[in-house]
């Protein structure tokens, strides 16, 4: 039988946890279910953990998704498709991000050429054929169409031209 005491090193090794950066509700369930296995504590001990912790506020799975976009945008640019990947596999919901996306309305454009901005001084001494080639190949990895990769090249082609 768990006790008080089992609860409390639970919540204790999920605020360790939770030091690093902001974390999804399926990251702490993942992380505080590998902890239960060591000293065979019951699933239920987790579940009481993870509702004291959103009530406490340091697990929030909008502002998780709020917090990554941002993050994300402001470091490495990606596009809609890909970053609602990478939430998906951090466990959140779809409702939550497609809700998220269509309040938060971001040009894919203005992104892409963010994105390629970084590089373009590298692929500047290629020739056109080339510089084309790599600019398009980094923005598909990216996950941009090639309908905006032709739009942020050309328009970057058209700034250097003046």
């Amino acid at each position: 039988m768990e006790s008080d005491d089992d609860l409390q090193t639970l919540l204790n090794y999920a605020y360790f946890y939770l030091k690093f950066r902001r974390r999804t509700k399926k990251e702490v369930r993942d992380y505080l279910n590998k902890k239960t296995v060591k000293r065979h504590w019951s699933r239920d001990l987790v579940g009481q953990a993870i509702n004291q912790l959103e009530e406490q506020d340091l697990i929030n799975d909008k502002e998780f998704v709020k917090w990554f976009v941002e993050q994300r945008n402001a470091s490495k640019p990606k596009s809609r498709f890909v970053l609602k990947g990478e939430l998906l596999h951090f466990g959140i919901e779809k409702d939550l991000i497609d809700d998220y996306f269509s309040k938060h309305e971001e040009s894919e454009d203005e992104l892409a050429l963010k994105a390629l901005q970084s590089r373009w001084r590298r692929f500047s001494t290629l020739s056109k054929k080339e510089r084309f080639e790599k600019s398009a190949s980094f923005l598909i990895r990216r996950g941009f169409s090639f309908d905006i990769v032709r739009r942020v090249i050309n328009k970057i082609e058209e700034k250097k031209k003046k």
